[in-house]
């Protein structure tokens, strides 16, 4: 939907400025009302079209797979696209009831968001791979039940489990409680997360739970649309909030230190691991996959840190976003646009390939040859090369633009602004020219801008960051 003119007293200093502001709420709105219920609709979906029992064992899934290729490859796009799109579209659902409910909602989001980017090895795709490559049945178990042993796969699994039931049953309440959905919609979604664990009836029965929580996120996207824009954020403005609160009684404070806190970890992650990178940018697949496995102790701490790294999603552009979307609203959503797939794309792929390396180099009596073409053909498939590409062009334009919105925004020093705007172009320079320590510096510089919003949100007004709680 086209933006609309701010209210007067919110562009006043835009316009003495000589720059608009624009109010882009009603276009967030209802992006968010579009995007929410279509990454758990596409996952119901999945479950019906894949050829295959969803509990199977793994000869089964080939036995299938080989009988419906056509199937199974519809079922990875549509996977894909839940991977894509679940984090953000949870946002969306705890959003509408974050004022009414708003201890509800700051618990059941942040679960269920714990839970949806909580990645798992995709045994689906492994099993595609190993009908294409002719592996046997009994030696991809061995490798895929190896890399299911794996104790941070063990951990991510209870944080998914767990996190997902819990955690929507305390959303569907907040959606209850706030009254922005019908109380029969709320049920059906807080009902849906233990409906995961426990529904029966194989690939229908999981088909219907997931259709469920389809049902509660699409009565969310009702309530967005119908939401005025004065409810939904703050408007647009160039000056700082009067002081008001920061006290913890506020649940806003809770989402601000939450943001604060998960900001920072994955652009100093992929800085220091990418420096410690045991291979070479231009070697060859089998080069790579050799030295990953002669790299035990390397994949290990991957494997680890990237198991909480990968909780904290998009939350590193999302923190700079948020100091930057009432001051400079159009360039932020552009970068945002870019930046949020991107980053999510850099682990939807999930754990399978540092996971496989590390289990060939510690588990006994697997097959290395049946491994390679495993890992080789999993990251060379259609779903993996479209998730590189968003990758490479979302991350890397995506946070030089918001960069740019920073030092529009006028809201961070401009070193620091401009530091943030260089650092993706000089991680390029690093990955063409094959300088590790160019692209210490380049993630090295991301990091410091995820800090500066990290520790901005923590000093940040309650009033400035959202709109108060509803007293009823």
């Amino acid at each position: 939907m086209a933006a609309v003119a701010t209210r007067p007293a919110a562009t006043a200093a835009g316009r003495a400025a000589g720059r608009p502001v624009r109010d882009l709420r009603r276009f967030w709105r209802t992006a968010l009302a579009v995007l929410a219920p279509l990454p758990v609709a596409a996952l119901a979906i999945e479950t019906l079209v894949v050829p295959f029992p969803v509990h199977g064992d793994i000869a089964d899934a080939m036995t299938g797979i080989a009988a419906h290729p056509g199937r199974a490859q519809a079922a990875l796009w549509l996977a894909l696209v839940y991977s894509l799109l679940v984090l953000p579209a949870t946002m969306a659902v705890a959003w509408t009831a974050r004022r009414r409910a708003p201890w509800l909602a700051l618990a059941g989001g942040v679960l269920t968001l714990l839970a949806f980017a909580a990645t798992l090895p995709d045994s689906d795709l492994a099993a595609v791979v190993g009908v294409q490559n002719g592996i046997a049945p009994a030696a991809l178990q061995a490798i895929d039940d190896a890399v299911w042993a794996h104790p941070a796969v063990g951990v991510q699994l209870g944080i998914f489990l767990l996190g997902q039931a819990v955690g929507l049953i305390l959303l569907g309440i907040a959606l209850w409680r706030a009254r922005v959905v019908p109380a029969w919609a709320a049920i059906v979604l807080a009902l849906s997360g233990p409906a995961h664990l426990l529904a029966p009836g194989g690939n229908a029965g999981a088909a219907i739970s997931w259709a469920m929580t389809a049902i509660g996120y699409a009565a969310a996207s009702v309530a967005l649309l119908r939401t005025r824009d004065a409810d939904f954020d703050l408007p647009p403005v160039d000056q700082p909030a009067p002081a008001a609160s920061t006290g913890w009684r506020d649940a806003r404070t809770g989402w601000r230190w939450l943001l604060a806190a998960a900001a920072v970890p994955i652009a100093v992650y992929v800085a220091v691991f990418r420096y410690f990178i045991p291979y070479q940018d231009d070697d060859s697949p089998r080069q790579i996959f050799d030295t990953l496995v002669a790299s035990p102790t390397y994949q290990s701490l991957v494997i680890w840190f990237g198991a909480f790294v990968v909780l904290t999603g998009f939350a590193g552009v999302l923190a700079v976003a948020w100091h930057t979307r009432r001051r400079t609203p159009v360039l932020t959503t552009i970068a945002m646009t870019l930046a949020v797939p991107g980053f999510l794309a850099l682990t939807a792929s999930g754990p399978y390939s540092d996971v496989l390396a590390h289990a060939v180099a510690t588990v006994p009596g697997l097959d290395r040859e049946a491994a390679f073409q495993i890992g080789y053909g999993m990251e060379s498939a259609p779903q993996s090369s479209l998730l590189i590409t968003i990758f490479v062009f979302g991350h890397l334009t995506g946070t030089t633009l918001l960069g740019v919105a920073l030092w529009r925004a006028r809201v961070a020093p401009t070193w620091l602004a401009v530091g943030l705007t260089a650092s993706q172009p000089i991680h390029l320079a690093s990955v063409m020219t094959g300088v590790r320590p160019v692209d210490l510096v380049g993630w090295g510089l991301t990091a410091v801008g995820f800090c500066w919003a990290a520790w901005r949100l923590a000093r940040m007004r309650n009033e400035e960051f959202d709109l108060p709680p509803v007293v009823r």
